[in-house]
């Protein structure tokens, strides 16, 4: 339906053998349709795709700060610096909740201008302001890159070409104050279709303003405060990623409705969600730009904020529907139990979770009473399973080698090939019974510190086949170093560098001259059961 390149045991029905797949990750089943990505400028595709370049390297590699130094608004969140000082690939760690911020146009008297005011203010010397703004070392920022990206922006960006409409006006003196009204919604049917204009994302209005929407953004010549973006507004990604919407294309609002919804036919939701507007950008389709796709750490930035985004959205609809989730009968059964000791403490609105939010304490609760059910039902589990993601596996290469990009530049696609595995594996142990007859399993996908997903697999075995003594268990368990004489593709297997930390670094904070002892000793092919933390 929409052409984006699936798996195929990515579809819906696994059980059919089938030709013509259905497929609900991409596109829900047909369900959503949004106006496709145009190419990017001329000289942004040549930083994205022309790899042998001087240019192009150093774009890739600074690709976030030369981000930063474009966009419209700043991020109230926090970024985790401390986790990058290994030598294991590069991680984004946000915290907190997504906040986009956007001042006045002009800065105020002694300050320095940034982001949205470097479109307007001293813009003689704006490639300078821009490096200067940047709080990074900015050594490797090269200045003519800079410049032909803020002529690119100028060019082909809606929102560039507004603010210096802004800066025009503001030059000509004939007016000292007016007000720069960014809108929020332009369609009445909640469909978009071409790239937006000027008069369609903003209007320069001199003097007062009469009505406007709750959620339009009004950015005064000079106050010396922040307002905040609201997340449904439709500029809020294209003002913050310009390098990744370099057009201002729209993002996500609440009012985009789902291609079904136009036959007449009564549903019980008809408008799109922002899970499923990110799950429809992020495909790659072959006939669709795939600016997003190759822009690497950015990339990365984008889609940590995109799920932040989703959960946030989340919380709100949970915290604005609460008698629908009929919690109120859950906070009249507290309240009874804390009168007295919160008496005068009670200002404000509690909001539960319910136990279907994922993470949640009760959430967390219900999945521990659950396996403590089942283990008294059925027993102890008799195996722990542990799988890895393997950023070497051939699917991860044969799809990103021809792109030129790593495994740690597409983060979407090692956690979609990891699920393949691992729903492989689990077939092969529970319907095939590979190590005998499963009678109930229980698991946990985690990340680790390298950014790889890995899960954790508790299986029960029916009482006939299980294994009692360690004759049996020296079956299917091996702790030692295959023989390369006797398996050497195992050996290879086991001695392969595992993506770009080797596989026998256990410890995270292993030191350089420990790990020389342990290659030291893994090489010399001889039982280490008590390296292995299994």
């Amino acid at each position: 339906h929409c052409n984006a390149n699936m798996w195929y045991d990515e579809r819906i029905s696994k059980r059919e053998r089938t030709i013509n797949p259905r497929f609900s990750l991409c596109c829900g089943g047909s369900k959503v349709e949004l106006p496709l990505l145009q190419n990017p400028p001329k000289y942004l595709y040549q930083l994205l795709y022309d790899h042998d370049t001087s240019d192009s390297k150093n774009y890739q590699q600074n690709i976030r700060t030369y981000n930063m130094m474009f966009a419209f608004t700043s991020t109230g969140i926090k970024f985790d610096k401390s986790i990058n000082h290994s030598r294991g690939p590069p991680t984004i760690k946000i915290q907190g909740q997504p906040c986009h911020r956007i001042g006045s146009m002009l800065p105020m008297p002694g300050k320095e201008p940034k982001f949205a005011q470097l479109y307007i203010f001293d813009t003689e010397n704006e490639v300078q302001n821009r490096i200067n703004a940047i709080s990074s070392p900015h050594n490797q920022i090269q200045g003519h890159i800079v410049s032909q990206l803020s002529e690119m922006l100028d060019e082909y960006n809606v929102h560039a070409k507004t603010f210096r409409m802004a800066r025009d006006r503001l030059q000509d003196g004939q007016v000292d104050n007016i007000k720069l009204k960014l809108i929020a919604n332009r369609e009445k049917d909640g469909r978009t279709y071409n790239v937006p204009t000027v008069p369609e994302v903003a209007a320069l209005i001199v003097g007062d303003f009469g009505a406007y929407s709750k959620r339009d953004i009004i950015i005064e010549t000079l106050h010396g405060q922040l307002q905040r973006i609201h997340e449904l507004h439709s500029s809020y990604l294209a003002l913050q990623y310009p390098l990744l919407f370099p057009y201002g294309e729209d993002g996500y609002r609440p009012d985009i409705l789902h291609s079904s919804a136009l036959d007449g036919k009564k549903r019980k939701r008809n408008h799109l969600t922002m899970r499923e507007w990110f799950s429809y950008r992020l495909q790659c389709r072959s006939n669709e730009s795939k600016t997003f796709l190759n822009s690497r750490r950015l990339f990365q930035q984008f889609v940590v904020e995109g799920y932040i985004m989703v959960e946030s959205e989340r919380l709100s609809y949970i915290k604005n529907n609460l008698k629908k989730l009929r919690v109120d009968k859950f906070c009249s059964l507290q309240q009874s139990l804390d009168d007295g000791s919160t008496k005068g403490l009670n200002k404000g609105k509690r909001v539960i979770l319910p136990s279907t939010f994922v993470g949640s304490p009760r959430y967390m609760d219900q999945l521990y009473f659950d396996g403590m059910t089942i283990c008294s039902h059925v027993g102890f589990p008799n195996l722990f399973i542990t799988l890895t993601c393997n950023p070497n596996w051939p699917e991860i290469h044969r799809l990103l080698n021809s792109l030129n990009l790593k495994a740690i530049d597409r983060p979407d696609i090692i956690s979609r090939v990891f699920k393949l595995k691992y729903e492989q594996m689990l077939m092969d142990l529970t319907k095939n019974q590979m190590l005998g007859k499963v009678i109930a399993y229980m698991y946990t996908i985690e990340f680790k510190k390298r950014g790889l997903p890995h899960v954790h697999l508790l299986l029960f075995l029916h009482p006939d086949n299980k294994y009692p003594s360690s004759d049996e268990i020296d079956q299917i368990i091996s702790a030692e170093i295959p023989s390369q004489q006797d398996d050497p593709e195992l050996h290879s297997l086991v001695k392969k560098p595992y993506g770009s930390w080797p596989m026998w670094n256990f410890k995270p904070w292993i030191s350089m001259h420990e790990r020389r002892q342990v290659q030291s000793f893994l090489s010399q092919n001889v039982p280490a059961a008590y390296y292995f933390r299994c």
